[in-house]
């Protein structure tokens, strides 16, 4: 099945998360654009992990792990490992070039940032190298916990859901100041077994055409008013529902209402990994010019023309080339 909506929702995600990256540079003295319209555009970020739960639940539902348990796990790793770490290393490698602190990672504090960077390991009141990262510190945490779920074979979502759950309930319970528990504990990971769960029930339920136009429209009403700040919202536990009702709204579009999608949107999908990692670069290249008042409107929009283009290139170039080569080299 073709999730061309889904791949959409991952391009509208990943530019929400740039938008809000560039929102200052709209934010004028009497009218705050930036933040009218981007101040939750991190929000990218958690659609990402819904994301993320349904397809690594998608892709294994089918399977059946009971035979050669141990090689299947290995091979998720292997792939896990492919998809995100070659493209973050090269540009976190990158960044700290171009940022003129490459030695300032050889010793002391910034060694040991860069080996929790490297490790996905967060730390305490610091971002990783890149610092866009500390995200692919719960992928690759959801990652390492799913592929051990696979050991519980049929009950693997079971296992997985009741961790994160329980998980997310000692850390209430319990607070810490510790930066891997407080992650390990968080109510991001929430999002994952959100999409677990989508991926279980759609699996199982037909939802009507008529209720699906009902929950795309509340799901993207909800979630809209919730962006633009019409509703203000700060409970963790009902922005997760705001935000998941989106996906499912993206997600029905694909299962019952069959919408094919637009071309340009579903290339934003594609290209949404590089896109996210990638536009720093060009945050960082932008700063040396100065626009006025008004015409940082086109400014803003020439941005992101720039970091769709920058993220094409890499798409292309660097992590398909990549991950393609590596899938070969490492029978992935």
């Amino acid at each position: 099945m073709k999730f061309n909506n889904l791949q959409i929702l991952r391009g509208i995600s990943a530019l929400l998360v740039c938008c809000f990256h560039f929102k200052e540079y709209i934010n004028f003295e009497n009218l705050p654009l930036g933040n009218i319209l981007f101040a939750k555009g991190s929000i990218g970020v958690s659609i990402f992990f819904v994301i993320s739960g349904f397809i690594m639940a998608f892709t294994t539902l089918k399977k059946d792990f009971s035979i050669n348990t141990s090689k299947e796990i290995k091979l998720f790793y292997k792939r896990r490992i492919i998809r995100i770490v070659p493209l973050y290393f090269l540009l976190s490698a990158g960044w700290m070039i171009i940022g003129g602190t490459l030695m300032f990672y050889f010793h002391g504090e910034g060694l040991r940032r860069l080996i929790h960077s490297v490790l996905f390991l967060p730390q305490k009141d610091t971002f990783p190298v890149l610092y866009l990262g500390w995200s692919l510190n719960y992928e690759m945490f959801f990652y390492l916990i799913f592929g051990l779920s696979l050991f519980f074979k049929k009950r693997r979502y079971i296992f997985i859901s009741l961790f994160f759950i329980l998980t997310y309930i000692a850390g209430l319970l319990f607070p810490t100041e510790n930066a891997y528990l407080k992650m390990v504990s968080s109510h991001l990971n929430l999002y994952f077994v959100v999409g677990i769960l989508f991926a279980l029930l759609l699996d199982k339920i037909s939802i009507s055409k008529t209720w699906a136009q009902v929950i795309c429209t509340v799901g993207i009403l909800l979630f809209s008013a919730f962006l633009f700040n019409f509703i203000a919202i700060s409970d963790s536990l009902l922005v997760l529902l705001i935000v998941s009702l989106f996906v499912l709204s993206f997600l029905l579009f694909d299962y019952t209402l069959h919408f094919k999608g637009n071309r340009f949107l579903i290339f934003l999908g594609d290209i949404s990994y590089s896109l996210y990692l990638s536009h720093p670069f060009v945050e960082l290249f932008f700063r040396r010019f100065k626009v006025e008042e008004y015409f940082n409107i086109p400014y803003f929009i020439l941005k992101l023309i720039i970091v769709i283009g920058v993220a094409a290139f890499l798409y292309y170039f660097v992590e398909k080339k990549i991950t393609e080569y590596l899938k070969l080299k490492l029978k992935a």
